[in-house]
C-alpha cells in the first residue's frame, strides 16, 4: 500500500494499517493543514507527529484576520513548538497581532520563532514584551525589511539559543562585539549581509562568528571581500559551511576544517597569491563549487567526495576528487551544447546518481544519448529537447530507477502516434515529467508509468518559461492531487 493510497484512506477516516513511523510522517507531510489539524486530535501520538513539524503562523495584519487567527489559537487542541509572524512593519501591524501574541505566550512553549519582513524596530519591541516567551528559544529566525536598523543587543540574554538565522541585515553599524561573548553556545549560524561595498562591516562581522567556537554549521552571504584564514583557525568543529557572493582574499594556500562533510563555495570572485588553495577536510563529502573555481582547490588523497555540484560555464579538464563522485549536479550556462554536455558527464566515471540542468533562455539542445546514463540509477534532466528515441533506449537502461523531467520540449510527435501503444517504462520505481511543452494532451502522452507513481505529467502554459511555439497549443494543467 503506498503512502498516497493510505494518504487517501486517511483524509475519509477507513485507514487501520500499521505502518513505521517514517512511513507515517511522510503520510502526514502529504496531508492539507485543515485535515492534520482534525487527525491531531485522534490520539497524542498523532497529535505529537503533526506537532512536531507543525508551524502557528500570524499573517495579514488586518483587524478580522487577528481575530481569526485569536478564536484558531483558543480553540487549538495542539500543541505548538514553531512560531512564525510576518509583515509587521509598522505599530499598528503589532496592535492587530498583540492580543494572538499574548494567547499564544499563555498556551505554547515554542522553541523555533520565525519573524519575516519585521522592522528592526518591531523586532526589538517583540523582544522587550514577550522576553519571558522568548528566552527559552532554540532557534530565530529574523527577515529584516530593506535599510532597517539591526537591534543586536536585544539577543544578549538568550542562553537557550542554539541555532540563529538573520536575514537581509543592511546596517552596516551593527555592533557585533557587544554580543559576541554570548554566543559561544550557538551551534548553527545564518548572517545575510545584504550590504554592498563595505568591507569593513564584513571584517567587523567575521571577527564576532570567530568567536563562537562551538559552531558547527554556518552560512554567510555577503558581496564584499573578506579573509577565509580567520574562519578556518577559530571554528575548528564545523561540519557545514557555506559561502555565497562573497569575495575570497587569501595569502595563505591551505585551510583545515578536520570535521567538514559540506562545503558550499559559492563565492564571486577569488585572490588567490598561491598557485593553488590546499582544503584540509578529511571527512568532505559534499561540494558545491563554480566550475572556474575549482581548478584552483586540492584536497587530500584520503578525502572522498560522494556528491558534487558544479556551476558555471562548461568544464574540460578534469579533477582528481572526480573519481569518488557518485551523485553529481551539473548546472551549465549559456553558451551550452550537446557535445560540451557529454564530455563533462564522461569526466565522472563513477556516478549512480545524476542531474544536469541547462540555464539556457531557448531549449533547443537535443539530450544525449541514452547510452551516456546507462550506467546511472538515478536522472534528472532540466530544459532538453526530449524525443520518443530517447525514451525508447530509457526502456533498454534496466539500472535506471528514478527518471524526473522537468522544463523540458517535447518534439517528434507523429500524427499515428494516436494509435500506437504507450511506451510504459515499468522497470522505474520513480518517473515524472512537469512543466514539458508538448504537442499533445496529457492524456495522449504516450509514454507511462507505474500506477502507484505520482502524476507522470504537470503541464502549465502560464507558469512554465519554456512556451516559445504556436505549434504546442493544444495542452491543459494537469496537477498533483
Amino acid at each position: 500500500m503506498s503512502p498516497r493510497s493510505v494518504h487517501r484512506s486517511l483524509i475519509m477516516g477507513t485507514v487501520t494499517v500499521h505502518l513505521p513511523p517514517e512511513l507515517w510522517d511522510r503520510i502526514f507531510d502529504l496531508l492539507p493543514f485543515k485535515d492534520q489539524l482534525e487527525k491531531a486530535t485522534v490520539c497524542r501520538a498523532w497529535n505529537d507527529r503533526v506537532a512536531r513539524w507543525a508551524t502557528l503562523r500570524l499573517t495579514c495584519p488586518t483587524a478580522a484576520r487577528s481575530e481569526e487567527h485569536l478564536s484558531t489559537i483558543r480553540h487549538s487542541l495542539r500543541k505548538y513548538r514553531s512560531f512564525s509572524a510576518e509583515a509587521i512593519r509598522t505599530d499598528e501591524d503589532y496592535q492587530c497581532f498583540q492580543k494572538a501574541l499574548e494567547e499564544c505566550e499563555r498556551k505554547f512553549c515554542v522553541q523555533r520563532f520565525r519573524f519575516w519582513y519585521v522592522t528592526g524596530a518591531i523586532f526589538e519591541r517583540l523582544m522587550k514584551e514577550h522576553y519571558e516567551w522568548l528566552r527559552s528559544a532554540r532557534c530565530i529566525v529574523v527577515n529584516l525589511c530593506e535599510e532597517e536598523r539591526f537591534p543586536v543587543h536585544v539577543l544578549r540574554d538568550l542562553t537557550s539559543l542554539r541555532e540563529l538565522r538573520l536575514l537581509n541585515v543592511s546596517d552596516t553599524s551593527v555592533d557585533w562585539t557587544s554580543i559576541e561573548d554570548r554566543f559561544e553556545h550557538i551551534t548553527k549560524l545564518t548572517v545575510d549581509a545584504a550590504w554592498y561595498f563595505n568591507d569593513e562591516a564584513l571584517e567587523q562581522l567575521v571577527e564576532a562568528i570567530c568567536r563562537c567556537r562551538n559552531l558547527t554549521e554556518l552560512t554567510l552571504r555577503s558581496n564584499d571581500t573578506t579573509n577565509l584564514a580567520k574562519l578556518a583557525e577559530s571554528l575548528s568543529k564545523l561540519e557545514k559551511l557555506s559561502l555565497m557572493g562573497m569575495h575570497i582574499r587569501l595569502a595563505e594556500d591551505s585551510l583545515r576544517f578536520p570535521y567538514l562533510k559540506y562545503l558550499n563555495f559559492d563565492i564571486g570572485s577569488f585572490v588567490f597569491d598561491k598557485p593553488c588553495l590546499f582544503v584540509q577536510a578529511p571527512l568532505l563529502q559534499t561540494l558545491l563549487i563554480a566550475k572556474r573555481t575549482i581548478p584552483f582547490v586540492k584536497f587530500p588523497e584520503s578525502t572522498r567526495l560522494w556528491r558534487l555540484h558544479l556551476y558555471g560555464y562548461s568544464l574540460s579538464v578534469a579533477h582528481p576528487c572526480f573519481t569518488t563522485v557518485k551523485d553529481l549536479s551539473l548546472t551549465t550556462w549559456e553558451p551550452a551544447n550537446q557535445e560540451a554536455v557529454v564530455e563533462e558527464i564522461q569526466l565522472f566515471p563513477n556516478v549512480v546518481y545524476l542531474s544536469v540542468k541547462l540555464k539556457s533562455k531557448d531549449c533547443n539542445i537535443v539530450v544525449p544519448d541514452a547510452a551516456i546514463f546507462q550506467h546511472m540509477t538515478r536522472l534528472h534532466l532540466n530544459n532538453f529537447v526530449l524525443s520518443m528515441e530517447f525514451f525508447q533506449n530509457v526502456a533498454r537502461a534496466r539500472m535506471l530507477e528514478h527518471l524526473s523531467l522537468e522544463e523540458c520540449n517535447f518534439f517528434l510527435y507523429s500524427p499515428d502516434a494516436d494509435d500506437e501503444v504507450p511506451l510504459q517504462l515499468s522497470h522505474l520505481s520513480y518517473f515524472n515529467i512537469k512543466r514539458v511543452s508538448m504537442p499533445m494532451t496529457v492524456e495522449k502522452f504516450p509514454i507511462i508509468g507505474n500506477e502507484d507513481q505520482p502524476p507522470v505529467v504537470m503541464v502549465d502554459k502560464l507558469r512554465t518559461h519554456l512556451w516559445r511555439s504556436d505549434r504546442f497549443n493544444n495542452v491543459f494543467s494537469s496537477r498533483r492531487d
